[in-house]
């Protein structure tokens, strides 16, 4: 397969500790439209993601200071980057293990370069769709984002635009737990400062219109010091 030139780069992180692979790996993926940033142990990572933002990340599990599944959680990025365990791991309890620990997906070696490739495009992908969604429907609650509504049972809820900004970027981002840090950024469009309690504010009477009206299925939950998770007890379907 030839290079296929993007009008877009994704920059792409590589946690590889296997150094001719890792060489091998970035060589392929820069040739197309990824620019790849390769480190060799799970320190060297965490240092980089402080001080870059990346689009996706493929982690090896077998790294010389730290486990794969060890990193995972430290990495401070939100569910709007996939990370992808590259390992040679094969067994089923380290491929549940991975995917239960908030892996988009879990590719064993060797794998061919052109499948690592469709691989990596495909989570990709599926960050943009969702990213570009305009309705979401989960269960019996309906979110319409070009009207900036929602309805349950067919009923519109009062809501003011603050509330549905807030269930939408939650929906959206399924049960991943999201910090406080983008939850700033995001929302409520400042840095958070540590004390800010704006965002918990919020929620907090998001919570009580939700409960007034029925919807107990849906909740929003504080995780401490890590941030929020949004549980919907349905299947969470793009429309």
């Amino acid at each position: 397969m030839d290079p296929i030139v993007a009008a877009k780069t994704y920059k792409l992180l590589l946690i590889e500790d296997d150094i001719p692979l890792a060489e091998l790996v970035s060589d392929f993926l820069n040739d197309y439209e990824f620019e790849v940033t390769c480190v060799n142990s799970g320190q060297e990572a965490l240092k980089v993601v402080s001080e870059n933002q990346y689009d996706l990340i493929l982690c090896d599990i077998m790294l010389p200071d730290m486990d794969g599944f060890e990193l995972l959680p430290n990495l401070p990025f939100g569910p709007q980057v996939p990370i992808l365990f590259l390992t040679a791991m094969t067994d089923s309890m380290s491929q549940i293990k991975g995917l239960n620990a908030g892996a988009a997906d879990y590719i064993l070696k060797p794998v061919d370069p052109e499948v690592l490739l469709a691989r990596v495009r495909a989570n990709i992908r599926m960050v943009e769709r969702r990213g570009q969604a305009t309705s979401l429907t989960l269960g019996n609650l309906f979110l319409d984002k070009t009207t900036a509504t929602a309805t349950y049972h067919g009923k519109a809820l009062d809501l003011t635009a603050q509330d549905f900004a807030i269930i939408w970027y939650f929906a959206q981002r399924g049960d991943d737990v999201v910090d406080r840090d983008s939850l700033f950024t995001d929302i409520i469009g400042r840095t958070y400062d540590g004390k800010d309690r704006a965002a918990d504010l919020r929620i907090s009477r998001l919570r009580k219109k939700l409960s007034a009206v029925g919807l107990d299925e849906l909740t929003i939950i504080s995780i401490r010091n890590k941030g929020y998770v949004f549980k919907y007890w349905a299947h969470l379907n793009n429309a």
